[in-house]
């Protein structure tokens, strides 16, 4: 990765991830899920994913990857966390090849996100943020969805 990149570590420095800086700067790129397995994962009340494409990834270590099964579609998601002190790295999703999440948890900067999945299971008393695109479940493939995950590299 060059000089335009953002490095941060897990919990116990084993796993080292950077992205690029151009990407946090993107809010439409960054996202909350409210999800129970988002949720069960991190031990938190939604994740806090950094969307882009896999290839502007650079992941050092070697993550330990669960294979979530328990989806609402029944795609099997894979989810990569830290195998010494269990901090999330990020998600892969076999039907959008080429797209990764990276959990923003481990950044020093953490923007604010431009949209938020699942919100049928966001708790009552947290409020929506303003400006923010909020989707009940997973955003519906449409023509829009398509382009997007093209602008980022996502073959579909």
């Amino acid at each position: 990765m060059t000089s335009s990149t953002v490095t941060s570590k897990c919990l116990c420095g084993q796993i080292t991830v950077s992205v690029p800086q151009a990407a946090l700067n993107k809010t439409d790129s960054v996202g909350l899920c409210y999800c129970k397995n988002c949720r069960q994962t991190g031990g938190c009340l939604a994740s806090y994913n950094l969307y882009l494409s896999e290839k502007d990834v650079t992941i050092e270590g070697q993550p330990k990857i669960y294979e979530d099964k328990n989806t609402d579609n029944g795609t099997k998601l894979q989810r990569a966390f830290c195998g010494n002190c269990g901090s999330p790295i990020c998600l892969k999703n076999p039907k959008l090849a080429g797209l990764m999440a990276v959990r923003l948890g481990m950044f020093d900067e953490l923007p604010k996100p431009g949209m938020v999945l699942y919100c049928k299971s966001r708790p009552n008393w947290i409020k929506p943020i303003d400006g923010v695109q909020e989707n009940e479940t997973m955003p519906v493939m449409t023509e829009e969805f398509k382009v997007w995950l093209r602008t980022i590299g996502v073959s579909i």
